[in-house]
């Protein structure tokens, strides 16, 4: 379930290439009008990033109630790189090159880490921590609510893992 919720999350992460470039040049099916398709082109990374939320249930379950020696916010952490993919997007010149191109970022992105941020996520409330545990391990927490600004505050109930050391806050 973890390698089918990881590529379901760089979908996520490089959809935006495809829906701005089917924007800018006006890409459009069975006559509906351009500006009703690009709306729903851009809802798409929206419900997609909906559906991963809900599969997070699938995932195995744990908990991050220890103590932490730091912690960082990172939900501004990754936002050049979504900046990147749609200057991209807009600079490509061809279908064939943007297939191309789209098949790099996403296996790059499949093979990093940076498929875990979804900025639709903070649409929904989620926000992005990194910590370091109290036995030296760094983990990359997506959690629901407000943002926590004092690491004595830290406990992650209902987490579901993603992997070693990614988890997504359920409920």
């Amino acid at each position: 379930m973890n390698y089918i919720y990881k590529i379901l999350l760089t979908i996520n992460a490089t959809m935006w290439m495809p829906v701005v470039y089917a924007i800018k040049v006006g890409t459009t099916v069975g006559g509906i009008p351009q500006i009703i398709f690009d709306v729903l082109l851009l809802c798409i990374p929206i419900i997609l990033s909906l559906i991963s939320i809900g599969v997070s249930s699938f995932l195995s379950f744990d908990v991050q109630n220890r103590k932490c020696q730091e912690f960082s916010l990172a939900d501004n952490e990754f936002l050049p790189t979504y900046l990147g993919y749609f200057f991209v997007s807009l600079s490509i010149e061809n279908k064939t090159t943007m297939i191309l191109l789209y098949i790099i970022v996403f296996v790059f992105t499949f093979l990093s880490q940076t498929q875990y941020f979804n900025p639709i996520f903070l649409l929904f409330g989620y926000h992005y921590y990194n910590i370091l545990t109290e036995s030296g391990t760094r983990i990359f927490v997506i959690a629901r609510g407000k943002v926590i600004r004092n690491k004595e505050k830290i406990s992650f109930d209902n987490l579901r893992r993603i992997n070693d050391t990614t988890y997504i806050q359920k409920g």
